[in-house]
């Protein structure tokens, strides 16, 4: 009930719901830019994508759905981290960029749909631990504590989960190996 009053008086541009929403959720917010951003950024620069993201959240407050207050945010905090790196990556030309965003997004579509399918059919404690590793970008040992699993037993059922993606992806007709939309696999459909 908590979590729908805030969403409406956020909906509503109340800053004292923008308050509750940081003071409940910084923590988690900024434990998901840290798993993207910690080895390779400051801890300023932690803490302002951290801002940002509620700054994100509050402009855009009228797309949150009732019940999906987390998810929302952990997927603004995830896009805003990894928007971030790309900002200290390499650039490449206008027009290569262009025609390699053009075909690669189209690929990662069609990825993303494939891969949806093949989690859904996956145990549901090893789409919760895929989901959690590589989406929210937590360690196995974090992971291993939060389900009460030994981290060898995490791990094991990592390799496992990903053995049987990258095979379903091959019967699919996807090469694993070659393909950048591939190698760069987002769970972003999640």
């Amino acid at each position: 009930m908590q979590e729908r009053r805030l969403i409406k008086q956020l909906k509503q541009h109340d800053p004292d719901a923008l308050s509750e929403l940081m003071q409940q959720y910084t923590a988690y917010v900024g434990t998901i830019v840290r798993n993207i951003l910690g080895k390779v950024l400051t801890e300023s620069d932690v803490e302002e994508v951290t801002a940002d993201v509620f700054v994100i959240v509050w402009n855009h407050s009228k797309e949150i759905q009732q019940g999906k207050l987390r998810p929302y945010l952990a997927t603004v905090a995830r896009n805003c981290a990894k928007n971030r790196l790309r900002g200290y990556q390499e650039t490449v030309g206008l027009e290569q960029a262009e025609s390699i965003c053009c075909c690669e997004d189209i690929e990662q579509e069609i990825l993303v749909e494939m891969l949806q399918d093949v989690l859904d059919a996956l145990a549901p404690k090893d789409r919760e631990i895929l989901v959690r590793h590589y989406y929210y970008y937590e360690g196995v040992k974090q992971i291993a504590e939060d389900l009460g699993m030994k981290e060898s037993a995490v791990k094991m059922r990592m390799s496992r989960a990903r053995k049987r993606l990258q095979q379903e992806l091959i019967d699919r007709g996807y090469a694993y190996e070659d393909s950048p939309a591939v190698q760069k696999i987002q769970f972003a459909a999640i």
